[in-house]
């Protein structure tokens, strides 16, 4: 058990199984939105290989917290085990991220990484002692909803500034937090949660677009980080 164990990590630079356990499933529930994650998607949204998220899948089904599938191939779904651990760790994620960017004034850029650091050695005691600090707040800094309730059913993602066409008028909702260096650009253009826009123009490699008399010319790879409602 202890080799398996050992096998699962390869997420991130701390190598404890703890994290890679907590690592594995958030990225799960915030693939999935409640449904099934293929492995494929899974290494790719991790930087791990195929190999590894085929070992972490029989410990996490050994531990409970994937449900048991009669095929190999089959996807990756979460227990309601699982699912409690994921929202638990999506919440002091956000929690954390909020607390730095509020309290501390730690740039928009840094924040998720920062969280990242520290979620896993905080208790949801200590996360909910930070939610009330800050008044309970209901979304991050990045605009993503921070989840109060263990069975809170993870959202379908909203759609990217990328999938607009020229004379789409669109509020930003939330940022795709996991490029920092993305981030620190749309913050430096104002393309923050609650900013309004119109799309000009979009073609295969550029997407643009005003804000109030502001005319801002983004890739398409940041403007698909930008979810955006109407």
């Amino acid at each position: 058990m202890g080799n398996t164990s050992a096998e699962l990590l390869a997420v991130g630079s701390d190598r404890s199984p703890l994290r890679a356990r907590e690592d594995y499933v958030k990225a799960i529930y915030q693939l999935g939105a409640d449904g099934p994650v293929r492995a494929a998607a899974l290494a790719r949204y991790l930087h791990v290989s195929r190999v590894s998220v085929s070992k972490a899948k029989r410990q996490l089904e050994a531990e409970g917290l994937l449900e048991r599938e009669r095929e190999p191939s089959q996807p990756l779904r979460l227990s309601r085990r699982g699912r409690k651990l994921a929202v638990a760790m999506v919440r002091r994620h956000r929690l954390l991220e909020t607390f730095f960017h509020r309290a501390l004034r730690v740039p928009l850029d840094r924040v998720h990484a920062e969280a990242e650091r520290i979620e896993h050695v905080i208790s949801d005691d200590v996360a909910m002692r930070i939610a009330a600090l800050l008044g309970r707040p209901q979304r991050d800094p990045h605009g993503h909803p921070i989840p109060y309730r263990d069975d809170l059913r993870a959202d379908k993602p909203l759609p990217t500034l990328a999938e607009l066409h020229a004379g789409d008028r669109v509020n930003v909702v939330s940022l795709d937090d996991r490029d920092d260096a993305a981030v620190a650009l749309l913050a430096k253009c104002g393309l923050l949660p609650g900013a309004r826009i119109v799309v000009e123009r979009a073609d295969a490699s550029r997407v643009v677009v005003r804000r109030g008399k502001r005319m801002l010319t983004l890739r398409r790879s940041h403007a698909a980080m930008v979810r955006i409602g109407t």
